[in-house]
């Protein structure tokens, strides 16, 4: 097989468009802001919100909510306006459409929403994850959802 300029053109075009496409519509990790440890937060956005440990979280806005209770002890309150609940096999439960406010405390537990006007209060020990635009406070500093990595 003889290997053309016209060939290798077309697939460095391509493989330029595959690059483009995948760098633009695959997950991204700019625009997050995560960290570990034990304190309090807030934070105020749109994207996607979650936290992973024990302690009390409050969390409000709209999209899609995912719960994970993995100590099977935590007390759950959701006050839904809006939203489709499905309890799933593996042990979550989830909200598509949800509108409103969750609160957990408890001892090892996850809690998530992806969406918009989130509003996000933490008081306890885990992992959290902002990802998207907007603003978070913690007992230590206050800043925009972005690519560094503190301790709560």
């Amino acid at each position: 097989m003889t290997i053309t300029r016209k060939k290798v053109s077309r697939v460095s075009a391509c493989a330029l468009v595959l690059v483009f496409c995948f760098g633009i519509f695959t997950p991204q990790m700019a625009n997050a802001q995560s960290g570990s440890g034990t304190g309090a937060l807030t934070a105020q956005g749109n994207g996607l919100a979650w936290f992973s440990g024990s302690g009390t979280a409050t969390v409000s806005g709209s999209g899609v909510l995912r719960i994970r209770d993995y100590g099977n002890d935590a007390q759950v309150t959701v006050q839904a306006t809006k939203g489709a609940k499905r309890v799933l096999a593996n042990g979550w439960t989830r909200y598509i459409g949800f509108e409103g406010t969750v609160t957990i405390t408890g001892d090892t537990f996850y809690v998530e929403l992806g969406g918009k006007d989130i509003n996000m209060s933490l008081d306890g020990t885990g992992k959290y994850v902002l990802r998207g635009t907007g603003t978070y406070t913690t007992s230590t500093e206050s800043g925009s959802w972005m690519t560094v990595v503190k301790t709560l």
